[in-house]
């Protein structure tokens, strides 16, 4: 027996054709960099950390909100949202670990800034560690980076630990202008971590340069 093929009613073929007309004008998926420092932007800088010295950055911790593709924003207080076709053209930790060691490496003036996991054979004088609390866009139309970090020096002892909070402004409804105001804050946030390691390697500098009194000896007071 054949059977023929009957027309669509006219209201269901509507439907489908309408159906059709929405998935060929879906979006496309808009993806972002931070993108780290450069050269120019830090040609002003001294550094007083010399170029042999290692520097260690990591581990880099980011919270599990962050961790997805999506570009979070906050819609309140409480409600988050994410960007279904802006997103991160590689995983946020990631990113943030690389840029902020390039940051540290050019603000430095040295290329020996390494990410974790460093070569066994390679020793550390130095090690950055970062817990994010925060990063993303906030309600009042700014963006914030919230985070924990220390210093590590090479015997593992902790020579530093802050907690810092960095905003800018930007324009929530724009993920470009958002993705700019984080990587600016990053730059502060980078910024602040060198001045600190650069103070901290001048104070070790200058401990090692002050001699030691002589067996015997007593070293007379100002008067």
């Amino acid at each position: 027996m054949h059977h023929l093929c009957r027309p669509l009613p006219g209201a269901l073929l509507s439907v489908v054709l309408l159906v059709l007309s929405g998935c060929a004008k879906t979006p496309p998926t808009r993806f972002y960099v931070l993108p780290a420092l450069t050269g120019a932007e830090t040609a002003a800088l001294s550094s007083g950390v010399k170029p042999d010295l290692t520097i260690g950055v990591g581990p880099v911790t980011l919270p599990p909100y962050l961790d997805r593709p999506q570009i979070v924003t906050r819609a309140s207080w409480a409600k988050l949202e994410l960007g279904e076709f802006d997103q991160w053209a590689a995983p946020l930790q990631d990113t943030f670990a690389r840029v902020l060691a390039e940051n540290l490496s050019l603000l430095l003036g040295t290329d020996r800034v390494l990410l974790q996991p460093w070569p066994r054979t390679t020793d550390v004088d130095y090690q950055v560690t970062v817990d994010v609390i925060r990063f993303d866009g906030g309600v009042g139309g700014e963006v914030v980076l919230a985070a924990r970090w220390s210093l590590i020096g090479a015997d593992g002892k902790e020579l530093v630990m802050r907690k810092t909070r960095f905003q800018a402004p930007a324009n929530p409804r724009d993920y470009e202008a958002t993705v700019t105001a984080m990587s600016r804050i990053l730059e502060d946030f980078s910024r602040d971590i060198a001045a600190t390691l650069q103070t901290t390697v001048q104070q070790a500098s200058a401990r090692r340069q002050v001699p030691a009194s002589a067996p015997g000896t007593t070293r007379s007071r100002l008067r």
